[in-house]
């Protein structure tokens, strides 16, 4: 397994690099809004890498973090979505906010990702809310405020604890920042997770 590699970008494409270390160049597909980010070709950089193997090829594919080679491997554990599927997520959303979007089943947001429709959606949704809860996927704020507004369920409640769980917060001081925050009958998951979020002083 090549878990990363650094060395010099000999060349740059739409959605490939060639990046050369000890003489060997490696071809590697990236999402394009990272190869867009990284420096010119001629210059170093790191990319944390993972090797697809199929029976007659072998493919090597890039990111500049841990946790978005995280998140293409998360998502190809269901059923169905191999790594250009894969890939494309990956470019679409940070691992943060997707993260959110099966948490709160927001197949709205899923299926705006080129290549993802409704039954992928709902598949994503079964089969990685419960890993995602276990995974430790950073969310960040921007991530929050990134989010569009959802539909108003009955797990509203539970999916903002989850949400502060991930994001490092006990149960107990989850529960407790959601009682302040007085949960409302017109309340989503997001405006509750804003007032929570201030009564832990995060924002």
């Amino acid at each position: 397994m090549i878990a990363s590699i650094k060395g010099r970008i000999v060349r740059k494409g739409t959605q490939q690099i060639v990046l050369e270390q000890s003489g060997i160049g490696f071809l590697i597909e990236m999402p394009a809004r990272m190869v867009a980010s990284l420096p010119p070709s001629g210059e170093e950089c790191t990319v944390y890498t993972f090797l697809h193997v199929r029976e007659n090829e072998l493919a090597l594919f890039g990111f500049q973090a841990e946790e978005e080679k995280k998140l293409f491997e998360l998502v190809q554990t269901v059923s169905g979505i191999g790594p250009k599927l894969a890939l494309q997520i990956v470019d679409a959303v940070s691992p943060g906010e997707f993260a959110l979007a099966i948490l709160q089943e927001d197949v709205q947001r899923l299926t705006a990702i080129r290549g993802v429709g409704k039954k992928s959606a709902a598949r994503m949704i079964l089969e990685l809310k419960d890993k995602l809860k276990k995974s430790g996927v950073p969310i960040t704020r921007e991530d929050l405020s990134a989010t569009p507004t959802l539909s108003p369920s009955s797990g509203i409640i539970e999916e903002a604890g989850v949400a502060l769980a991930v994001l490092g917060y006990s149960r107990a001081e989850a529960d407790e920042a959601i009682r302040r925050a007085n949960p409302e009958p017109g309340d989503t998951v997001e405006t509750l997770l804003k007032r929570a979020l201030k009564h832990l002083a995060i924002v």
